[in-house]
């Protein structure tokens, strides 16, 4: 028999009902964006006289249909292995993905991106980059990056359809066996490639940007790869320097400053 009830379990059977019963909606709501989103590719396609199929192998998208297509698959897998030509144009360009991606990494998925040298030529380029390593996202470059391309989990490829050329539409591709040649090929490039070099003050420039996202000091430890002291202690040194006592009043000083105002959001 489970102990009698107290006066005290109140609040909490309460709130753990109110959280079930949010879960619940949650859970509703996901389905329910998981099917607007498979009626509006299916809106983009028959605009673009597309034919998806019922379930093919390999599917031409627009890259209007490729990036929601691409957000909303990277948020059902456990890792994604990413290739990249150029961050100026294309799909990756879209806000709204780039903020998932990260707040995905955040919460434990798993993330490589695989770079070609010229992408690190500018300021925006490099900042954004910054702030995916802030949150976990594994990097590396290589002059071996011939084309794009994005591995999400075992499920999907999403690559462009023509070599090289990021204005080009993309092909969706599905069949298990051309999966696991682009799995195979970016492992390879892997392996080969060195890590991408992180500038000096990048420390604290990905500590920023993980609290910004809300990330608790222990996946703030977890993903910088240091001690929770060490992240207690860095964050403490950074209210001494704005001179503030919470980290409410180190937001706003940091916003001010504006160091999150340069992070990408």
């Amino acid at each position: 028999m489970s102990p009698p009830s107290t006066p005290d379990d109140e609040p909490l059977r309460r709130l753990e009902q109110y959280l079930a019963e949010d879960t619940f909606r949650i859970e509703q709501g996901r389905e329910k964006l998981i099917d607007i989103g498979d009626a509006l590719m299916t809106l983009r396609a028959r605009m673009h006289n597309i034919d998806l199929g019922d379930d093919p192998g390999v599917q031409v998208l627009t890259q209007e249909m490729a990036a929601p297509m691409i957000d909303r698959i990277a948020g059902q897998v456990d890792r994604t292995d990413n290739v990249i030509l150029d961050m100026e144009v294309g799909a990756g360009r879209e806000e709204i993905n780039g903020r998932h991606e990260r707040v995905r990494a955040v919460e434990g998925q798993v993330q490589r991106t695989l770079l070609h040298p010229t992408v690190l030529r500018t300021e925006l380029a490099r900042s954004e980059l910054a702030a995916k390593r802030g949150t976990g996202q594994l990097q590396r470059v290589s002059e071996l990056v011939g084309t794009e391309f994005i591995l999400l989990g075992g499920e999907a490829v999403v690559t462009l359809s023509e070599w090289a050329h990021p204005q080009a539409p993309y092909v969706f591709i599905r069949n298990p066996a051309l999966v696991q040649c682009f799995a195979a090929w970016f492992e390879l490039m892997w392996s080969l490639s060195p890590e991408v070099e992180a500038p000096e003050g990048s420390a604290d420039d990905a500590l920023i940007r993980m609290l910004a996202l809300g990330a608790k000091d222990e996946m703030i430890a977890r993903t910088l790869h240091v001690g929770l002291r060490t992240v207690r202690r860095r964050v403490a040194a950074l209210m001494d320097q704005y001179g503030v006592g919470t980290r409410l009043q180190l937001g706003i000083a940091l916003e001010r400053d504006g160091r999150l105002a340069r992070a990408p959001r």
